[in-house]
């Protein structure tokens, strides 16, 4: 049984594009009417235990997630994505993902327009979707279908602006850079921040109140000026890919405090195994309400996955069975540490069964195990 690689969706949704071309009745081709309507979905549960209290939590989440592609013409492509998902009162909750334009200038130069995922290492632009990701949870580095214990470093990263991305062909790799400019981060305001939008940082002098960033796209701009970020990325396909990533914006109002981050991301992908995992770095500017000066505020982190599949060992049985370690770890302000132990059951090329069992430590003493179960699909 072939487990799907992270870009095979996209291969399909182009083939279906290129099928569906409508035709008027005098045999003429029409430049619209080649829709598709794709996405994922997922059921999930979770069961938490807190060690030092021995209290136990659980939890169902569903969500329905499509994506719409629409093929205005050979050059021009429109994509969105909707997220339908329960909240914890059981009410149904609407989110737009994303929403952009595709304009193909060339073979090589593609740019996009609109709210669409950042090009920041590889879990958010590509695996962070439920069937494709291995595990019920993200790493434990970004805050996307739930984090337990341990504070992420950032959320899958989406805003609204305008990326250009090419493609050269070096020998037998290929280079990919991305470069964007979008509205950029925003300070968390006392409405609707819990803790009136700041939380307390332990300093080695003294203790200092840090000011919560908000990186989720919003409409328009705080302070007038704009992120600017990329990713550029050597592949060796179909095996090898390697990239670099930054991110840079203001984020207060007066445009003096900046949010910066780095990563590294690297991916294997063998017959039956692969490997994946990035390095990401923060640095968050603020003033000490101490002595009025610009401190910085750093938090870093990284994750380590693998998988094998056991269809390796020629059981007939044990084609569908994919097992999956990771190993995720935060250092700094509110650190922490996580093993990720997974089995996944594949059902169908894009359907899988899910069973996780995660144990984190954070550096503060707190300790939290997780049982989940996931049923995720594509299509």
């Amino acid at each position: 049984m072939m487990i799907p690689n992270p870009f095979r969706w996209r291969i399909t949704l182009a083939l279906l594009l290129s099928a569906s071309i409508v035709y008027a009745q005098d045999g003429s081709r029409l430049d619209i009417g080649r829709f598709v309507v794709s996405g994922y979905g997922d059921v999930s549960y979770f069961e938490t235990s807190d060690l030092a209290t021995d209290g136990t939590n659980s939890n169902v989440q569903a969500r329905f997630v499509p994506i719409f592609l629409f093929q205005l013409s050979e050059k021009i492509h429109i994509e969105a994505e909707l997220e339908f998902s329960l909240d914890e009162t059981g009410s149904t909750e609407v989110e737009m993902e994303y929403a952009d334009l595709h304009y193909f200038l060339n073979n090589n130069t593609t740019i996009t327009a609109g709210k669409f995922l950042l090009p920041f290492g590889q879990f958010g632009p590509n695996l962070h979707p439920s069937w494709i990701n291995k595990l019920p949870t993200p790493p434990g580095l970004y805050g996307h279908g739930g984090n337990g214990a341990m504070v992420p470093l950032m959320p899958v990263l989406s805003d609204t602006g305008v990326n250009i991305r090419n493609v050269f062909k070096l020998g037998g790799s290929r280079l990919f850079t991305d470069f964007y400019v979008v509205s950029g981060p925003r300070e968390e305001s006392a409405e609707t921040a819990e803790g009136g939008g700041h939380f307390l940082v332990k300093n080695a002098d003294h203790d200092a109140l840090f000011p919560t960033v908000e990186l989720e796209s919003a409409a328009g701009d705080n302070n007038g000026k704009m992120a600017v970020g990329g990713r550029v990325a050597l592949a060796f396909l179909p095996q090898w890919e390697v990239g670099l990533s930054f991110y840079q914006g203001a984020y207060d109002h007066e445009g003096r405090l900046d949010y910066r981050a780095q990563a590294l991301d690297m991916n294997w992908i063998g017959t039956y195994a692969s490997v994946r995992g990035e390095w990401i770095t923060t640095r968050t500017d603020f003033v000490d309400s101490e002595d009025g000066q610009v401190d910085v505020f750093e938090r870093d982190g990284w994750y380590l996955q693998g998988s094998w599949q056991l269809r390796q060992l020629g059981r007939d049985w044990l084609n569908p069975v994919e097992l999956v370690l990771r190993r995720s770890v935060i250092t700094g302000v509110q650190g922490g540490k996580r093993w990720s132990f997974g089995v996944d059951y594949w059902l169908e090329s894009s359907a899988a069964l899910k069973l996780a069992y995660e144990q984190t430590t954070l550096d503060d003493g707190d300790k939290d195990t997780r049982l989940l179960a996931q049923l995720a699909f594509g299509f």
